[in-house]
C-alpha cells in the first residue's frame, strides 16, 4: 500500500513545492474522468482521483490521453489555467487537501489568482478549481446533494472544506494531552494528520515532534520482493524482509506505481480490453448455446428421410387434397399416420419431405463446422485474458489491443493510423535468459503465431502447457539441452505464462516445430499436433530464482 495521510502530505506539498514553484502551465490533459496532467514545461503534474489510489506526483512516464473528447471541467481549467503561474502550495492544516495557487494576467492586463483543490479521500476525492474568491469555477467529480449532504459543491457555491470532526492540529496540542490520548488509545480520532501507522509509532510527545519535524525519507518495503508497504515517513510495516530507500517522493511513487502496475494509463487500458474480451466471450457464449441446440434439432434429419421412405411406399394411395395418410413404419414395425399438404400432390408431399432432411442434413454439418469455430473462439478469448493478466507494462497491452483492433474485437483509433510503422522483428517476442541462453516465448496470441510459424525452424522445440491457455515457448535446436534439469527450467517458465494458478501441479508438453499444424481458420495462436512428450511441474511463485528475465 502507499501510505498517504496528513503529515505525509505535507512533506509531500514541500517537495512539490521546491519543483513547481513560479512554474507556468504550458499544456492540461485530462487522461480519464478521474484523472488530469498540468504541465509546467517538460515537468508533469499527475493528479488521481482513483479510488484505489488518490495521488498527485511529478510522473516521469507520459500518461496515455484515452478521453475521447474534451470535457467541460478541461475546457474551463485550460480558458483559466494556461499560462498561469503557480506561486504557492498550502496544505489545509493537516489535512489531505492540497492547495494549489495560481496568478494570471488577463485580457484587460489584471492579475487573477486561482485555486485548485486536490482532495484525497478515497473514493470521495475530488478536484476543485475556484475563482480568488473561493468560488466554484468548475470540478472534476459532481455529487448530487443527497450523495454529499455536508457541503454544496456546485458551480458558484463558495468552496468549504470538508470537516466532519474538529481535531486538534499536531503543531498545537499539549504535550499533557497528547499523553492522555496516548493512554485512551484514540489518538488518530483527535489529532489532525495521523494515520493508523503512524499512530503505532507515537508513544510519546517527543515520538510527534520527530515525526513532524524528520526530513522526508522516502522508501518501499518489500516481502517475497514484492512492494508492501510504500511511506515519506521513518514508520514501517508489521511484515517486511527487505527496504529500498529514495532520494525524493517523485522517484519513489513512479517506481512503486511501475513495481505495482498502478499507472493510470495502464489501468485504464487493462480495464478497457477486460471489458471488451468479456462481451466478446459473452456473445460467443450465447452463439455456442444456440448452435447446440440446432445441433439437437437438426440430428433429426435421418427421421425425416426415413419418414420419405414410408411415405413413397403408400404414395400410389394419396390423392390432392389428402391431410393424411396411414402407412405402415417397416424401420419401427407399427402403423404410423402422416400428416400432408392437401393443396400439394402426392409427390410434391413427398419432396417436402425428402428436402426438409437434405436441409437439415447440410445445416447439421454447417453447425458443426461453426461450433468448432466458436469453441476455437471462446478458447482464443480465453487466452487473451490471460495475456492481459500477465502484461507487465502498457507495452504489451498495446500490443494486445492492436491484436484485438486486427480481430475486429474492439475498434480501431483513426488516428495516425498512416504514420504507424511496423515494428521491428525483436518486438514481435519476449526473451528469457536461462543458462545464458536465449528462450523465445509469446505475450500476446499474435506473438504465438509469429513465434511458432514464422520465427521457430523446423528442428526447434516447442513448450506448451496442456488443456489451457498461455504462451508459446520456443527454444532454438543450436540451444536446447536434452537434460532433464534444463527441460524442467524451461517447463517452469512455461507453466508461469499460462493460465495455471501458483502452485498448480500442470502438464507440459514439448515437441519439435515440424510436429505442429495449424488448421485453416483457426484463430490466432491455435495449432495441433499428435506427438509430444511431456513433463509435470509446479506452477512458481516467480521465474526470479531460475532465470533473468530481459
Amino acid at each position: 500500500m502507499l501510505y498517504l495521510d496528513g503529515i505525509s502530505i505535507s512533506k509531500i506539498k514541500d517537495e512539490l513545492k521546491n519543483c513547481l514553484q513560479n512554474k507556468r502551465v504550458g499544456k492540461i490533459f485530462q487522461n480519464s474522468t478521474l484523472s488530469l496532467s498540468i504541465y509546467f514545461g517538460k515537468t508533469s503534474l499527475f493528479f488521481s482521483c482513483s479510488p484505489s489510489l488518490p495521488i498527485c506526483y511529478i510522473n516521469e512516464d507520459k500518461e496515455e490521453n484515452l478521453m475521447e473528447e474534451n470535457s467541460n471541467f478541461l475546457l474551463l481549467l485550460r480558458k483559466h489555467l494556461l499560462n498561469a503561474s503557480l506561486f504557492d502550495i498550502e496544505q489545509l492544516g493537516f489535512d489531505r487537501i492540497l492547495k494549489f495557487k495560481f496568478s494570471k494576467l488577463n485580457e484587460l492586463g489584471e492579475i487573477k489568482n486561482y485555486f485548485l483543490y486536490f482532495e484525497i479521500m478515497g473514493k470521495h476525492s475530488n478536484i476543485i478549481l475556484t475563482d480568488e474568491d473561493e468560488k466554484i469555477i468548475s470540478l472534476l467529480k459532481k455529487f448530487s446533494l443527497e450523495e454529499n449532504s455536508l457541503r454544496i459543491l456546485f458551480p458558484g457555491a463558495e468552496y468549504v472544506q470538508p470537516i466532519v470532526e474538529k481535531k486538534i492540529s499536531p503543531k498545537e496540542i499539549e504535550k499533557e494531552i497528547l499523553e492522555e490520548y496516548i493512554k485512551e488509545n484514540n489518538i488518530s480520532s483527535k489529532v489532525e494528520g495521523l494515520g493508523k501507522r503512524t499512530t503505532d509509532f507515537i508513544k510519546s510527545y517527543e515520538d510527534l515532534n520527530k515525526i513532524l519535524t524528520d526530513k522526508i525519507n522516502p522508501k518501499i518495503y518489500f516481502k517475497d520482493e514484492i512492494p508492501v508497504f510504500a511511506t515519506v515517513l521513518n514508520i514501517e510495516p508489521k511484515n517486511w524482509e527487505t527496504v529500498k530507500e529514495f532520494e525524493n517522493f517523485g522517484e519513489m511513487v513512479n517506481t512503486y506505481i511501475k513495481m505495482c502496475s498502478l499507472s493510470n494509463s495502464y489501468n485504464l487500458l487493462k480495464n478497457k480490453l477486460v471489458s471488451s474480451i468479456e462481451k466478446e466471450a459473452k456473445k460467443v457464449k450465447k452463439i455456442i448455446f444456440n448452435i447446440e441446440k440446432d445441433i439437437v434439432t437438426m440430428s433429426e434429419h435421418e427421421k425425416y428421410k426415413n419418414l420419405g421412405d414410408i411415405l413413397a411406399s403408400v404414395l400410389y394411395s394419396i390423392k390432392r387434397g389428402d391431410k393424411s395418410v396411414k402407412a405402415y413404419d417397416f424401420y419401427e414395425n407399427k402403423e404410423i399416420t402422416i400428416s400432408l399438404d392437401p393443396l400439394l400432390n402426392p409427390q410434391g408431399n413427398l419432396n417436402n419431405i425428402y428436402k426438409k432432411s437434405s436441409k437439415m442434413k447440410r445445416g447439421l454439418e454447417i453447425s458443426k463446422e461453426r461450433l468448432t469455430y466458436f469453441k476455437q473462439r471462446g478458447l482464443y478469448l480465453e487466452s487473451v485474458l490471460v495475456f492481459i493478466s500477465k502484461a507487465s507494462n502498457i507495452n504489451e497491452l498495446k500490443n494486445i489491443e492492436e491484436e484485438l483492433i486486427e480481430e475486429k474485437i474492439i475498434k480501431s483509433k483513426v488516428k495516425n493510423s498512416k504514420n504507424k510503422n511496423k515494428k521491428k522483428e525483436i518486438e514481435n517476442y519476449g526473451i528469457i535468459n536461462l543458462d545464458d541462453k536465449n528462450i523465445y516465448f509469446g505475450r500476446n496470441n499474435k506473438e504465438n503465431d509469429y513465434l511458432t510459424f514464422k520465427f521457430a525452424k523446423k528442428d526447434d522445440m516447442w513448450f506448451h502447457i496442456k488443456d489451457l491457455p498461455g504462451s508459446h515457448i520456443i527454444v532454438k535446436k543450436e540451444d536446447f539441452e536434452k537434460n532433464d534439469e534444463f527441460i524442467e527450467k524451461v517447463a517452469l517458465c512455461t507453466a508461469f505464462y499460462s493460465k495455471a494458478s501458483k502452485g498448480d501441479k500442470v502438464v507440459i508438453e514439448y515437441t519439435e516445430k515440424k510436429n505442429l499444424n495449424k488448421p485453416n481458420g483457426a484463430p490466432l495462436g491455435f495449432v495441433t499436433y499428435n506427438i509430444a512428450k511431456t513433463i509435470i511441474v509446479t506452477v512458481p511463485k516467480n521465474l526470479e530464482e531460475i532465470i533473468k528475465i530481459k
